[in-house]
């Protein structure tokens, strides 16, 4: 196959992937997002490989509109990370499979800290549809490389399934620009919203003065 029949066979797969984002408005995710709304612990996300690299940033990005979340690595959450827990915080199991063995191995002990289970799972016909509390469909009809077995389109859906609880959450709780300023005092808009002159301007009793008439040397 060419570079270019390629590269517009992966576009269309893309497409597709996030064209589904339509149909994922439903009770459970009509749910989730009042769950963690309604948290006053912290958004634990888990994912294992790629999936950890979407939930850790799903857990960035829910930081930055003023939620408690955090990254749970799931193989080392069993060596002391579980510590982050208090009882009833809930966690984002992130899985393509809905077999992640690492994570299947944490559903006991998350069940023992009251922890309300939400899976954004590709496999809704898997192990972990069956434990979680409340389930997301991320499934693809295939992913965007040659084989079809990369998560590519997967991932892609994810993240946006993340995004979108994010956009949903800060309509929910009426968050404004100002609130994403304080979170984010060193950013372009922080800086804009908050920032005055007499942060910037130096008082005239510290400004070096001189005339017109005053010789340059």
């Amino acid at each position: 196959m060419q570079i270019k029949e390629t590269f517009l066979n992966l576009t269309k797969t893309y497409q597709n992937a996030i064209n589904r984002l339509e149909k994922l408005f439903d009770p459970e995710f009509e749910k989730t997002v009042k769950l963690i709304n309604s948290s006053d612990g912290h958004i634990v996300v888990c994912g294992m490989g790629k999936s950890g690299l979407i939930a850790q940033k799903i857990a960035s990005t829910l930081c930055s509109i003023g939620n408690k979340a955090v990254f749970l690595h799931p193989a080392e959450a069993v060596h002391g990370d579980l510590g982050i827990y208090a009882p009833g915080d809930p966690t984002i199991l992130i899985s393509k499979s809905g077999a992640t063995d690492e994570i299947l191995r944490l559903i006991p002990i998350l069940k023992d800290f009251n922890s309300p289970l939400i899976g954004i799972l590709g496999n809704m016909n898997s192990v972990l549809s069956n434990e979680v509390d409340l389930v997301i469909d991320a499934s693809v009809s295939s992913e965007v490389d040659p084989l079809g077995i990369v998560p590519t389109a997967s991932t892609t859906l994810t993240l946006a399934i993340g995004d979108a609880l994010a956009a949903v959450l800060m309509s929910h709780k009426n968050f404004k620009r100002e609130d994403f300023a304080k979170l984010h005092p060193a950013g372009d808009l922080g800086m804009r919203l908050k920032l005055t002159v007499k942060d910037i301007m130096q008082p005239i009793e510290k400004v070096a003065i001189v005339s017109l008439e005053t010789n340059l040397r």
